[in-house]
């Protein structure tokens, strides 16, 4: 009897050690979010890409949806990548293979995603991390 005993309290102990040792594991990541419009208008449907500055750890995205947008990054500075795509008809209005007659396209100027200056700061408690975004550049 006092062996199965034993052995309960040993298996217990080993059960409380793993979960103890399964705890958050790696440096903290951060929620940010924020709302991301257009010429003033919610962006409905895109993604935004925080890609890290140093380029010592991979990037994290998000949907965007309805003008808003979440996610959890590691710390530090970020490059913010933005696309929003929209329908386009193909070359000649000829269906493809599929038989659609459309693709999806860019709908940003460049200097939003493959040309991106656009950089946060990734903090402790952070507030709303927002994105107004226009069809022409800003005057500096």
């Amino acid at each position: 009897m006092r062996s199965i005993i034993r052995y309960a309290i040993g298996c217990l102990l080993i059960a409380c050690l793993a979960a103890i040792g399964c705890g958050p594991v790696g440096p903290p990541k951060y929620k940010v979010e924020g709302r991301i419009t257009f010429d003033g208008e919610p962006i409905e449907s895109g993604y935004i890409w925080f890609r890290d500055k140093s380029g010592q750890v991979g990037s994290v995205e998000a949907r965007i949806k309805q003008g808003v947008y979440q996610l959890e990054s590691l710390p530090g500075l970020k490059l913010v990548e933005i696309s929003m795509f929209k329908e386009a008809p193909l070359p000649g209005n000829k269906p493809n293979e599929e038989g659609d007659t459309t693709t999806l396209v860019e709908a940003l100027p460049k200097r939003y995603n493959t040309e991106s200056t656009l950089e946060v700061n990734v903090v402790p408690e952070m507030g709303s991390q927002d994105f107004e975004l226009t069809t022409k550049p800003s005057a500096l």
